[in-house]
């Protein structure tokens, strides 16, 4: 008898999910906070130098003071400086951008012509398109994280109300991508074949905790799937997730050999 065939049909109760609503809460924290924060440093000065981009000319009257550019990664770059306007007003000018650029760089003030008022660096407007790129790349970059974490709420809240009460629960063997253990939890990523679709999902477990294998290779685990939803719950190596009875627990148990050569994915599609 394989694991699959061993274990209940019955409704089963889900103790734990195996998505972490805190991880959730941080990504999706993480994700808006640090594009909010980008695009409250770079979205008024990028909206200026558009704005004078469009029709500008040489401002040779204006000072630039307290220049500096600073490069990550050999491509990242972000730039400010101080611009005194002719009447004595003076306003710091910020900028990010991507380039391939050894050495210093070497800049004037323009204005717009149609608002003289408008002054910032040369530089500025001559990388106007690679800094609305870059603007773009990085805020809808967070964001995605930020709605990525939103995801995994909303996808953890339906698996809670799916297990709120028992529930038939189907078997499936899953393949591990990658394991990662830190000091608060044990993270697999894993693939699982359901209704003739090769699916991805990710499981927490606590920290001194580990799936149950199938082999001695742990290349395969149990999770199970319940009926009124698609998101699996991978099973620790204790059957402790689920409210078995001890003869359930000790027959799936029983039934793991150190070579599982009659468990078939394709069996993890059917109830």
């Amino acid at each position: 008898m394989s694991v699959l065939d061993a274990f209940p049909t019955r409704p089963l109760r889900a103790n734990r999910i195996g998505i972490s609503r805190l991880t959730g809460c941080f990504v999706v924290l993480v994700g808006f906070a640090l594009a909010g924060g980008i695009g409250w440093w770079q979205a008024e000065d990028l909206w200026r130098d558009y704005k004078i981009s469009r029709n500008y000319e040489i401002a040779d009257d204006a000072r630039i003071s307290n220049g500096e550019c600073k490069t990550r990664k050999l491509i990242f770059t972000d730039c400010s400086a101080t611009i005194t306007a002719p009447d004595g007003a003076r306003s710091r000018v910020e900028m990010m951008f991507v380039d391939m650029h050894a050495g210093d760089y070497e800049t004037g003030v323009v204005r717009s012509r149609e608002d003289p008022q408008l002054l910032t660096l040369e530089l500025g407007v001559e990388k106007i398109t690679d800094r609305i790129l870059t603007f773009l790349a990085f805020v809808g970059g967070f964001a995605a994280l930020g709605i990525a974490g939103l995801a995994m709420l909303l996808k953890a809240s339906r698996l809670r109300r799916a297990v709120a009460e028992p529930v038939v629960m189907r078997p499936v063997v899953a393949k591990v991508l990658t394991q990662a253990r830190t000091w608060l939890n044990h993270t697999i990523k894993y693939e699982y074949s359901l209704d003739g679709k090769t699916r991805k999902a990710t499981s927490v477990l606590k920290k001194k905790e580990t799936p149950f294998f199938l082999g001695t290779e742990e290349r395969q685990v149990l999770a199970v799937v319940p009926q009124t939803t698609s998101t699996p719950i991978l099973l620790d190596a204790g059957l402790e997730i689920l409210d078995l009875t001890d003869e359930e627990r000790a027959a799936v148990q029983a039934a793991v050999s150190p070579v599982q050569d009659d468990i078939r994915l394709d069996r993890s599609m059917r109830w």
